[in-house]
């Protein structure tokens, strides 16, 4: 029988390139006792600051924030531990509100929560993770989310994919979607709004760094340096994305 000291807790911590991450199992939030009983154990972890957060919230979103910040609070202890007695609450668009010169970023799915924090740089000075679930054979009986999320270009270059295997073309299609959510959380702290699907172009190939196209007009006179990465882990998708900006332009 599962417990609650058999969640929240650290399933790895992996350094990637653009930063420390951090993972935690998460509760089954449909079973309100459990989560519950799990919650109760990480309260422990977090800051009395961010249990306020998270007892306004409904058990589920409960879950997934405190997963997240358990993450977090890991992540920033090895990377800053200056900073371990500060609570990390809330930006008014949601965001982790960090330490200063330090950056940090969350994510969660059903089982699994995970956070990337690293040090403010000149060439890392806004970042973004993303973690989705790799879509098994229920996927298929899906609408194709990939007319919503993915540009005339990128759709084409999957095109013989989808003839050749479907399943492992709906997993390009979530793919895409987590580097592209990895990106906007990267981006938004310059652009302060909601980027539509159809502004971003991601390019991957085999796991690693990958090209990525903005086509925003906020950069008509400020340029921006965006690169994202990716991996898997067990069976998520997890993408990562670091953003800086150059000078504007005269």
């Amino acid at each position: 029988m599962e417990s609650g000291h058999d969640h929240f807790a650290l399933l790895t911590q992996s350094t990637l390139p653009h930063g420390l991450l951090s993972a935690v199992r998460l509760p089954d939030s449909k079973n309100e006792q459990l989560s519950l009983d799990a919650l109760h154990v990480a309260s422990q972890l977090l800051h009395h600051d961010e249990l306020q957060l998270a007892n306004a919230l409904a058990v589920p979103r409960r879950v997934s924030f405190v997963g997240g910040r358990v993450a977090l609070r890991d992540a920033l202890n090895r990377i800053s531990p200056q900073h371990r007695e500060q609570p990390v609450l809330r930006n008014a668009r949601g965001a982790p509100l960090m330490p200063t010169g330090v950056l940090g970023s969350v994510s969660h799915k059903r089982t699994l929560a995970v956070a990337l924090v690293a040090p403010l740089a000149p060439e890392v000075q806004t970042l973004g993770v993303d973690v989705e679930e790799r879509p098994g054979v229920a996927e298929l009986a899906r609408p194709d989310l990939a007319p919503k999320i993915l540009t005339a270009y990128e759709r084409n270059a999957l095109d013989d994919l989808s003839l050749r295997d479907a399943l492992a073309y709906r997993e390009a299609v979530r793919l895409r979607f987590a580097l592209k959510e990895a990106v906007y959380k990267s981006i938004d702290p310059h652009v302060h709004r909601y980027v539509r699907f159809q502004e971003v172009e991601v390019f991957p190939e085999g796991e690693g760094e990958l090209e990525v196209r903005l086509f925003l007009p906020e950069f008509a006179r400020q340029q921006i340096t965006v690169r994202a990465w990716w991996t898997q882990l067990n069976d998520h998708l997890v993408a990562t994305a670091i953003a800086s900006p150059l000078e504007s332009r005269d």
